[in-house]
């Protein structure tokens, strides 16, 4: 089973399990960039959660000036309730709380 990199260890469900993989193996399907965290980027993590349960989101050099993707991986799950279950290098991964 696959368990969640960051928050409490938790294991996943199969169906879970499965769905998380073939995210991590795709390319990002959100980017932040210079403007941030803007009302537009956060809504668009919410459709892609309510949708697919899942979603990686990768975050471009120039947004990063001020932050760090684990801080803004966290702020982001914080404000769409959602967890954290993966970050490697400017990408972040994020999944619905149930």
């Amino acid at each position: 089973m696959l368990t969640m990199w960051l928050g409490d260890e938790k294991t996943l469900h199969k169906k879970e399990t499965r769905k998380v993989k073939e995210v991590l193996s795709e390319p990002a399907k959100v980017r932040i960039g210079k403007s941030g965290l803007s009302e537009g980027i956060m809504n668009e993590i919410r459709k892609f959660l309510e949708r697919e349960g899942v979603v990686k989101v990768k975050i471009l050099k120039t947004a990063l000036k001020e932050l760090e993707v684990n801080e803004v991986a966290t702020e982001v799950s914080r404000k769409l309730n959602a967890e954290v279950i993966d970050v490697r290098g400017h990408t972040f991964t994020l999944k619905r709380r149930k």
